[in-house]
Formats: structure tokens, C-alpha cells, sequence
């Protein structure tokens, strides 16, 4: 790390030496006004002098070093530098780790039913289709009818729904945003995993 930053303040102090860049820096100058046409061709035989190659071969060696303990890669053109960055191991693997951690912990059957309870009579499956959607796609919502004739409630629901996750990493994710967390029209709902999936 010292190494690449003494190799920057080098460079920012030979940087610092050019009135360009000292104009820029210090807002005397515009970029409009920084760069002329012999600006430019002093720029190209810079570049393709020795001393230019120089400076440019060590600070590849410097940060090819760097990238290789940091298993990142980094491809040069000839006069441009074009970056690929490989990404670590431990960055791709941390998302589904978690979720299959998650899942084992909350949800070790992987049902893909929710089921929500003290809902609102009045409820209805679009309206929970639009809760739990934000969550993962929903295969289908399914909301019981009291179905006694002799019952007082007749025709209205039985108070619970089956929410059905397209997978079982969806319904992990959705009961762990909306349990006891989850209030329609004043009724507090109780979100659990079903027995099994229907």
C-alpha cells in the first residue's frame, strides 16, 4: 500500500509541475482553454519517449502487483487503459448465502405457503397479491369462505389465506418483511409458514 501511495504523490507532484494542471486545479483555466493543438502533439511524443514509457511501465507494474493479491485483473491497451475488474469470491457467494442460510433457519421445509391470519372480512386477493408481490412473483392466493349456511358469517371468509410463492427463498423473504410487522384497517395479521405447500 505505502508503495502505491508514494508512487501517487510522485506522480501528483510531477502533475503539479505542468501550469495546466496547476491551472485546472487552482480554476485559473478551463478545460476549453487547456488543451491546444501543440498541446496535444506534446502530449503524443511525451508518450512515446522513453521517459513517458518509462513512467507508464511502472505504474502498470505497481498496480498489476496490487490487483493480483486483490484477485482483480486489469487488461492494457495501447493507449488506453481499459479496466477489468473480476469481482472476489467472497462478494459473489454473499447474497446466496445468506439466503440459503436464511431459508434453513426460518423456513428448513422450504414451503412456498404463507398463510396470514386476522385478516379483514372485506379482504380481498388482489389486495394481498399487491402486499406480498413486492416480495417475489405469487402463484396464487387463495382465501377460505365460510361455507354453514346456519353460520352467521356465511359467504363471507374464514378470517386466513394461503399466499403461494413462485419459491420457497420468495416466502422466506416475504414472512421475514411482514411478520408482526403487517396491519390492515386496524387488525394487526399474523403471518406463519403453512404445514405444507397446497
Amino acid at each position: 500500500m505505502s508503495s502505491i501511495q508514494s508512487l501517487y504523490h510522485q506522480l501528483r507532484a510531477q502533475a503539479f509541475q505542468d501550469p495546466i494542471v496547476r491551472g485546472l486545479f487552482e480554476g485559473t483555466m478551463s478545460w476549453g482553454e487547456a488543451c491546444t493543438q501543440a498541446d496535444e502533439q506534446v502530449y503524443h511524443e511525451y508518450c512515446s519517449s522513453g521517459e513517458g514509457e518509462d513512467i507508464l511501465n511502472a505504474v502498470r507494474e505497481v498496480i498489476d502487483r496490487k490487483n493480483m493479491k486483490a484477485r482483480r485483473s486489469i487488461q492494457w491497451a495501447e493507449d488506453v487503459q481499459v479496466h477489468t475488474f473480476e469481482t472476489p469470491m467472497e462478494v459473489k457467494r454473499s447474497a446466496p448465502v445468506q439466503v440459503v442460510t436464511t431459508t434453513v433457519l426460518f423456513n428448513p421445509n422450504q414451503i412456498k405457503t404463507l398463510v396470514a391470519r386476522n385478516l379483514p372480512r372485506d379482504v380481498t386477493s388482489n389486495e394481498l397479491t399487491t402486499i406480498f408481490s413486492k416480495h417475489g412473483p405469487i402463484r396464487d392466493v387463495y382465501i377460505p369462505k365460510n361455507l354453514d349456511q346456519n353460520s352467521p358469517y356465511y359467504g363471507t371468509i374464514k378470517g386466513f389465506a394461503l399466499i403461494k410463492f413462485m419459491s420457497h427463498t420468495d416466502s422466506t423473504r416475504g414472512f421475514l418483511a411482514e411478520k408482526n410487522k403487517l396491519c390492515l384497517r386496524g387488525k394487526s395479521i399474523t403471518i406463519e409458514f403453512a404445514k405444507e405447500d397446497r
